[in-house]
């Protein structure tokens, strides 16, 4: 079953999403910012990372920048969470692989999740 890297530092939506993906058989691996998703996405090598864009230490956008200029994760597919992403012109970057609305339904994420890996 395919990892998934889940990061997001809001402890209450992240423990929400893990056990949402545990129920449909994803391994997953946590880290609550993007300095440790990035150290997380390294040493796991998860097929999938979730990530929040607005954090602490280094924000998701940087993280993905990271993760797309390093030969051992550049090929892992992102799906970017965020509140504030269209205002922001998220929607434009390239970097991730889809984008998901805060407010999302755990439905909605696993299918965009399911596309993903499929």
């Amino acid at each position: 079953m395919p990892t998934i890297l889940v990061v997001d530092d809001d402890k209450a939506l992240r423990m929400v999403i893990v056990a949402a993906l545990r129920q449909k058989g994803y391994k997953t691996v946590e880290a609550e910012d993007g300095l440790e998703g990035l150290e997380k996405a390294r040493s796991h090598q998860p097929d999938l990372i979730i990530s929040d864009v607005f954090m602490d230490n280094m924000n998701g956008f940087v993280m993905v920048e990271s993760l797309k200029a390093d030969e051992l994760t550049s090929w892992i597919p992102v799906i970017m969470m965020t509140s504030a992403a269209q205002a922001a012109g998220a929607w434009e970057t390239s970097l991730a692989e889809d984008y998901i609305d805060k407010g999302f339904s755990m439905p909605e994420l696993l299918a965009k999740i399911s596309r993903i890996l499929s």
